[in-house]
């Protein structure tokens, strides 16, 4: 009985008795198998966009290509350091198209393949960390990530780069969180912060990463620990937050998402989370009927 509770004073302690979410070292997979894996799906994802290669610029490309008057140092140092430079304030997205600008300017042919190939990287950090976390499948959701239908909108449209740069990111952060999770040293776990940051700085729709990770933790462990799970963690949701808050800021000041357009109740807010998640679900299970942006939806409140 007093072994049994001094074990669990440490597991809540947070110390290497709590199970690691890694799969143990003999299941791993080769490097050779891993590239492997990786050239056939960037060969699949370059075929399935085939039609994409040669697309021309639609809604809001534009406003992401780097215009003319930024494509110089100063104007790098603007895309960091002046709001509204841009069209949105993710400064590393908009530093990617603007050395996109030095290496093919106008020719849209490399944008286009850049989206591509950092979707295929995206698909197969999926299928590396699905089996680091023992996860039955996991190479059948690489592929279906890679190949769905309902991907076309980020990697076939040039603006979204903003999405595929920053999956790749807030993947590659995860990865390292959960090597620093099995062996608890601070090189993954600086690597995870660098990693989750630049997502953030990318598009801040990542600050959902503290959060996703607290949920593997439960759904592996069956509980959360104090110590172990949530404390190195909340550096992550302090970072998270100062970016949500900030960009909402931006999102209202320099790019107007507000008046009666955005002027939502609580209720409101509470329907279209609902109706979105049912409706995303939907697309995922019959991709049909799919475009880049969607009908507003008409609320009705009254009961």
């Amino acid at each position: 009985m007093a072994r049994t509770r001094r074990n669990t004073n440490r597991e809540t302690a947070g110390n290497s008795v709590v199970p690691a979410l890694e799969a143990p070292t003999g299941q791993s997979h080769s490097g050779r198998q891993n590239f492997l894996v990786f050239a056939v799906l960037l060969l699949a994802v370059l075929i399935a966009y085939q039609p994409a290669w040669h697309g021309a610029r639609i809604w809001d490309d534009d406003a992401h290509i780097t215009r003319p008057e930024l494509r110089s140092w100063g104007g790098l140092w603007r895309i960091w350091f002046e709001l509204g430079a841009t069209q949105q304030y993710y400064p590393l997205a908009h530093s990617a198209f603007w050395t996109e600008a030095q290496l093919w300017g106008d020719h849209l042919l490399g944008y286009h393949l850049v989206n591509i190939g950092l979707h295929a990287l995206s698909s197969f950090l999926i299928i590396i960390i699905l089996r680091r976390l023992s996860v039955s499948g996991a190479l059948l959701a690489g592929v279906v990530f890679a190949l769905h239908p309902i991907q076309v909108e980020s990697v076939a449209w040039i603006s979204e780069l903003k999405n595929t740069l920053s999956g790749v990111f807030y993947f590659g952060a995860l990865l390292a969180y959960i090597s620093f999770d099995r062996r608890r040293r601070r090189a993954p776990y600086l690597v995870a912060a660098l990693l989750f940051i630049l997502a953030l700085l990318t598009k801040s729709v990542t600050a959902t990463l503290p959060l996703g990770l607290l949920v593997i933790f439960w759904w592996k462990r069956g509980t959360l620990f104090w110590r172990r799970d949530v404390m190195p963690l909340l550096p992550f949701f302090a970072v998270a937050t100062t970016a949500g808050f900030f960009t909402s800021w931006a999102e209202r000041s320099l790019i107007g998402a507000q008046g009666a357009g955005f002027d939502f109740s609580a209720i409101d807010r509470l329907l279209i989370a609902g109706r979105a998640f049912l409706f995303y679900l939907q697309q995922l299970l019959l991709p049909v009927d799919l475009i880049f942006i969607y009908p507003r939806w008409n609320l009705d409140t009254a009961l």
